[in-house]
């Protein structure tokens, strides 16, 4: 396999430092902007459900001091069922809005997943090669999930809990200052405290979301490859690699959370401290013969302050949640934010093409490690381009450029005189189809993954492809034929018959231009000849490269073009070639000894 074929895996370290919560903050708010009518519910609703617990807990406090003192008997049985009908009511409002906030919490988050997978459908290939499948995998899952979590929890308590607090507060003053302000004091203490150890644990939960993507990673990477672990007696391995992954990242995740952690257990004793220095305060008044404190008053101003501390105690007790959401949103923006490719302003739509291809003193590195030199050559129409050479030598990448799957740091690739990169690449993608060496199939049948070679083809089209493909015949065989469902890129085919659905892809596309990377690699002798004469049919009239290793198969190319390092260290027929007596014939009689 050509090592170029995607590009080194040169991954870059993830950030682990939350650099803009406001401006993260900002973001996830401007998706909610699109839920204002449902937010506002929400807003009235929760001033209704304050309003009442307020009015409810005042009116508690007059029974002890103006009822129950009293003996009313009558009138606190009337007062009692008011509020009982009361809280009802407001307990109502309560499960209302709270379904709302549900609402908007999985349709914000079901948007930014949206644009996350969207982004990713358009970022170049190069995003791919420098970052790792499971880490992306984590954010778009993971990270996204955070996010709707916090949504649900966090926000619950942060939009109504405000409002709580302000009115709850106002209510406080009104009742007693005196009391109020021993409040604040366990207020500003909690805030202070609260703010020294968010600054410590932001960086945590960052390095927990990374270690988090490594996992993925890794996971992702030993379900794919289990055959192979099992092959080589590898699992040891495998757990060994696992089990330093798994406590990395277990250890993150314990510092960021038991940091986190820290904050509930202080604003409860805090709390418990303003609970008790208000009952003193309370109690000394009532004592020195104070008109102002009674007992109805502090059992109502208690009443006002677990209302006033609760949201806060929810809030703190969930800063985990919070910071690991804000974390994850970060990482989720960042993928968004990456920029995708982009066609040049001056982009024209192509609908068709001759198939005339000429590169024109092309060179390119993946980061700055030069892989093609200075390369040239033409590809009239009609003609079958070979292109051989060793694994690495930057076969595959020359057809990548073709396809503007990368950006030239030198030179042209022209079609038909006209530069690839002023195309649009959905119509370039459109003239040149490709198939590699290792077939791809999606999770869906057989008729629809043919048809994404061209999505308007018809049932008809589909079965003459795979007809012309020699695949017509196996697919038949299968219980469902056509209408057969592919899972996991298709197990249960052979790697022959993966292939040959994937040529049949490339005959429903019908493209001027075809690049064949090594597609009968993959395939036996027997299944080879019948490719072998289905691929002439595919490529007559076309402009065809073929990137092989087995030179049998393209000796009767137009041009063999022999690349070494990079560079085209010969060019010419396979007649010409092999009398010049230089690497491709070494290379061609080395396979022929190994064949006899």
């Amino acid at each position: 396999m050509d090592m170029h074929r995607r590009g080194p895996r040169n991954i870059h370290p993830e950030h682990v430092e939350l650099q803009d919560w406001k401006g993260t903050v900002i973001r996830v708010w401007h998706y909610l902007d699109a839920r204002k009518i449902k937010l506002i519910i929400v807003f009235l609703l929760t001033i209704v459900t304050t309003a009442v617990t307020i009015i409810g807990n005042r009116i508690n406090g007059l029974v002890i001091d103006d009822y129950i003192s009293k003996n009313k008997l009558h009138a606190l049985l009337v007062i009692c069922a008011i509020m009982a009908v009361m809280y009802f009511v407001s307990s109502f409002f309560t499960y209302f809005q709270n379904s709302i906030i549900i609402k908007v919490a999985q349709d914000t988050s079901a948007r930014i997943r949206h644009d996350v997978f969207a982004n990713l459908q358009r970022l170049p290939m190069k995003y791919f090669d420098t970052h790792d499948n499971g880490d992306v995998m984590s954010r778009l899952t993971n990270d996204v999930d955070n996010i709707n979590t916090a949504l649900m929890q966090t926000f619950v308590q942060l939009f109504t809990g405000i409002i709580s607090v302000i009115g709850m507060g106002i209510a406080m003053l009104i009742l007693s200052p005196l009391l109020t302000g021993i409040t604040l004091l366990s207020s500003v203490a909690t805030y202070f405290f609260s703010k020294a150890i968010s600054k410590v644990t932001q960086k945590a939960f960052m390095t927990q979301q990374r270690d988090l993507g490594s996992l993925n990673t890794q996971i992702e990477e030993s379900v794919s490859g289990k055959q192979l672990v099992q092959l080589f007696d590898h699992t040891k391995e495998t757990m060994k690699d696992f089990d330093k992954t798994n406590e990395e990242y277990t250890n993150a995740a314990f510092k960021a959370q038991s940091l986190s952690s820290v904050i509930g257990p202080f604003n409860n004793m805090t709390n418990n401290i303003a609970y008790l220095l208000i009952t003193m305060a309370g109690a000394i008044s009532i004592l020195t013969g104070s008109k102002v404190i009674t007992v109805g008053v502090i059992f109502t101003f208690l009443i006002y302050l677990r209302n006033f501390t609760g949201p806060i105690n929810n809030v703190l007790n969930l800063i985990n949640t919070l910071q690991l959401s804000l974390a994850s949103a970060q990482r989720v923006f960042e993928l968004i934010d990456e920029s995708p490719e982009k066609d040049l302003p001056n982009a024209e739509s192509v609908k068709n093409t001759k198939g005339n291809v000429v590169f024109d003193n092309v060179s390119f590195a993946y980061d700055k490690r030069p892989i093609l030199k200075n390369v040239n050559l033409v590809a009239d129409q009609g003609e079958m381009i070979a292109l051989v050479g060793p694994t690495g030598a930057g076969k595959t990448t020359i057809m990548n450029l073709l396809t503007n799957l990368y950006p030239l740091q030198k030179g042209r690739v022209l079609l038909d005189g006209r530069d690839v990169t002023t195309i649009k690449r959905r119509d370039l993608r459109h003239l040149v189809t490709v198939v590699q060496q290792e077939s791809f199939l999606f999770t869906m049948s057989i008729r629809e993954n043919i048809r994404l070679g061209r999505t308007s083809a018809s049932d008809k089209e589909v079965e003459l492809a795979a007809k012309r493909a020699n695949a017509d015949t196996f697919i038949n065989q299968l219980p469902n034929g056509y209408d057969t469902i592919l899972s996991e890129n298709a197990h249960s085919l052979s790697q022959g018959q993966r292939q040959l659905l994937s040529i049949a892809r490339a005959f429903v596309t019908n493209a001027p231009v075809l690049v064949l990377d090594e597609a009968t690699a993959s395939i036996d002798s027997n299944t080879e000849a019948d490719v072998q004469k289905a691929m002439t049919a595919l490529m007559k009239d076309k402009t065809s490269f073929v990137i092989a290793h087995r030179l049998s198969t393209i000796q009767s190319a137009d041009q063999i073009l022999v690349i070494n390092n990079g560079e085209v260290i010969e060019k010419g027929t396979h007649k010409d070639l092999l009398a010049n007596k230089g690497f491709y014939a070494d290379l061609y009689n080395s396979q022929f000894d190994t064949v006899k």
